[in-house]
């Protein structure tokens, strides 16, 4: 008997900090859309995609995509998608032979064509493209 009592007693707490806790991400789901909506109305769309970044509310992802097409940017998934690309292929170069000249160069074109402003991967690039055709002998 004193077992369920403590079991009824912990489960309504545990309902009621549950609820709590729901209200509370409700309003700020709530005044986050507003903000956003506000920002992008004064179509400061930098500001509203910075609010958005990591939200997985559909609500405020429709706005956070909305602003980037706003701002021309790749959408937060393409950068994410990007980023593990980007991660796989650097574990895979890792792992290939330096006289592997083919596939390092064509893995780091692929690394270098996703971000050009990488130095590391546009001169590895440059190095296994030369390489390949014959410019370097070493």
């Amino acid at each position: 008997m004193k077992k369920f009592a403590i079991i009824s007693i912990v489960s309504v707490f545990l309902i009621l900090v549950l609820s709590c806790n729901q209200r509370n991400e409700e309003q700020d789901r709530l005044a986050t859309v507003k903000e956003m909506q506000v920002l992008m109305k004064d179509n400061n769309f930098e500001a509203a995609r910075l609010v958005a970044i990591d939200t997985l509310d559909p609500q405020l992802k429709s706005l956070y995509y909305e602003a980037d097409k706003q701002l021309g940017h790749a959408s937060h998934l393409d950068v994410r998608c990007n980023e593990r690309i980007e991660e796989i292929l650097y574990e895979i170069v890792k792992k290939v032979p330096a006289n592997n000249i083919r596939f390092n160069r064509d893995i780091y074109a692929e690394l270098n064509a996703l971000y050009p402003e990488n130095e590391l991967y546009k001169k590895k690039y440059i190095y296994y493209d030369r390489k390949q055709r014959g410019v370097i002998n070493y």
